[in-house]
């Protein structure tokens, strides 16, 4: 009973060896071609050898071929060559023209828009504004001018009163009367060595007294009137 057990599983796994080694991946050429040793069961060998024979080989895709070319094709690049226009200077900048001049010139100064009498009061407005505008000025320089006057009369007072220091108090003594040495001023009587309004009596003639200011001498007539 276990002998024949035995054969029967021995026939099993041989028929079942083809189906195995059908699901293994198929080994390279090289592979392929190294002769088997060994004792191998009916029907093994001509199943590896089929297998030895199959060989994958990567598929190659087919050259692109270049496209044929009729006859017809030089002949139109030929004509395409010689119609090709020659090649422009182009300027950097380009030419302006000038825009034309337009020149308005009209007989009168009147906006067209106005009316005669808008416009001739509009004038008379501006007649005046301008004659307002004169008259300040005429005054401004009116006034710049006493300024200038006045100013210029100072300083000449300024000037003979460094020359001529008795300016300032020969004009302010007015003599009335004189009487041997006694000179009459205003309601007073002065003699000499005597001094008024800062100057000094030093000379008493018949119809004059002579004072001394700062260093200076002046004569002061009898004003009777």
């Amino acid at each position: 009973m276990i002998k024949k057990f035995s054969c029967v599983f021995t026939l099993v796994c041989f028929a079942a060896l083809p189906a195995v080694q059908a699901q293994q991946p198929v080994a390279a050429p090289a592979q392929a071609n190294t002769p088997l040793v060994g004792n191998t069961a009916p029907g093994v060998k001509e199943t590896l050898a089929a297998q030895a024979d199959v060989s994958v080989e990567a598929a190659e895709a087919p050259a692109a071929q270049p496209a044929p070319v009729s006859a017809a094709q030089p002949a139109e690049a030929a004509a395409n060559e010689e119609f090709v226009m020659p090649r422009e200077e182009v300027p950097e900048k380009a030419e302006t023209t000038a825009a034309p001049r337009v020149v308005y010139n009209p007989k009168n100064q009147r906006d067209p828009t106005l009316s005669p009498d808008d416009f001739l009061l509009l004038q008379y407005r501006e007649q005046q504004r301008l004659a307002a505008l004169e008259a300040e000025r005429q005054r401004k320089l009116a006034e710049e001018r006493r300024r200038r006057e006045e100013a210029e009369r100072l300083r000449q007072l300024e000037l003979a009163r460094i020359k001529d220091p008795t300016r300032e108090v020969r004009n302010k003594i007015r003599v009335t009367g004189i009487i041997g040495e006694e000179v009459f001023i205003g309601n007073k009587i002065y003699t000499i060595g005597k001094s008024i309004y800062g100057a000094r009596i030093v000379e008493v003639r018949p119809e004059e007294v002579v004072f001394s200011y700062k260093g200076h001498k002046f004569v002061r007539k009898v004003q009777l009137k």
